[in-house]
């Protein structure tokens, strides 16, 4: 339990049963998750591509990618890929709990015709949640590049309605710029200071000004809290990002997720869990041309 502990302590917990027992606030809990999981079981005509991206390291961006995949994987029927592009060590199947045997460069260097050879080069990390990793086991082979990233992904979205790309850190790379130029939305991801939100708030204005200001209305920032005793005032950190229509969603402390080892569902605290749903339903929506 000190290695891993529960993203809420034992008396948020118990605090949290006594109020569901005693029903307090259950109505309006399935309210929302009945309309959380219809903005996510909607259909869509092409695999959607939701690129996770950061202005800096540090900020959150892969247990953001891997919290989304696992949330849309976990209300939806068909498969769902989380795939690691950082350009450099990326960590996504770490948190994602699966060791690749073969990584994005294996699979772009050959053409796979079926979902059986297909998935001989992906990690299933859940029911539907499958893995496209960066490394092979856990070594680097190389910076990653935009070729290889397209020729490993052409096929794929056949057998996908969801890929979840979690990029590397900054904005300004050509692997990043090509993804951000296909994707169907994305999530920004932010330390909750005020020093990220001015970052964030740079990256938005860099970003309708450098030709991707139409993906700005299917953008959802989220906000992350890295220590527990954070001071910083969340209100003005939203009020400095809730400008040309994006979402601006909180992600509080987590003891579960501050360790940094592999995300256990039933071990992230509830306040948490419900942050990254609504992160995941906000994106899906925005990736099939709605806003929640």
């Amino acid at each position: 339990m000190r290695k891993n502990p529960h993203g809420d302590p034992l008396m948020r917990r118990m605090g949290q049963g006594m109020r569901k027992a005693m029903g307090a606030s259950a109505a309006n809990d399935d309210r929302e998750l009945a309309d959380l999981t219809g903005r996510l079981t909607r259909p869509v005509p092409t695999c959607r591509q939701i690129a996770v991206v950061s202005v800096r390291g540090g900020a959150g961006k892969t247990t953001i990618a891997a919290l989304i995949g696992a949330a849309i994987a976990e209300h939806r029927e068909d498969r769902v890929l989380a795939i690691d592009a950082d350009t450099g060590f990326g960590s996504l199947s770490l948190r994602l709990g699966v060791t690749a045997e073969k990584s994005l460069r294996d699979l772009a260097a050959v053409h796979p015709r079926s979902w059986e050879e297909t998935s001989g080069y992906l990690s299933q990390a859940a029911q539907r949640l499958w893995v496209l990793s960066g490394t092979t086991g856990g070594r680097l082979s190389g910076e990653l590049d935009l070729d290889t990233f397209r020729a490993a992904f052409s096929g794929l979205g056949r057998y996908f309605s969801t890929s979840v790309i979690d990029c590397g850190a900054g904005i300004l790379g050509g692997l990043q710029q090509g993804i951000l130029a296909t994707a169907h939305a994305q999530v920004l991801v932010t330390p909750a200071t005020v020093d990220g939100a001015l970052s964030a708030r740079s990256a938005v204005e860099w970003f309708t000004a450098n030709g991707h200001g139409a993906l700005l209305p299917r953008t959802v920032i989220a906000v992350v809290t890295h220590t527990p005793h954070a001071d910083a005032d969340l209100e003005q950190v939203q009020a400095m990002l809730s400008t040309g229509g994006m979402t601006v969603i909180h992600v509080p402390y987590d003891r579960h997720l501050a360790t940094g080892t592999s995300i256990e569902t039933d071990r992230i605290g509830a306040a948490t869990r419900t942050a990254a749903t609504r992160i995941a339903a906000d994106v899906f929506a925005r990736s099939t041309g709605g806003v929640a």
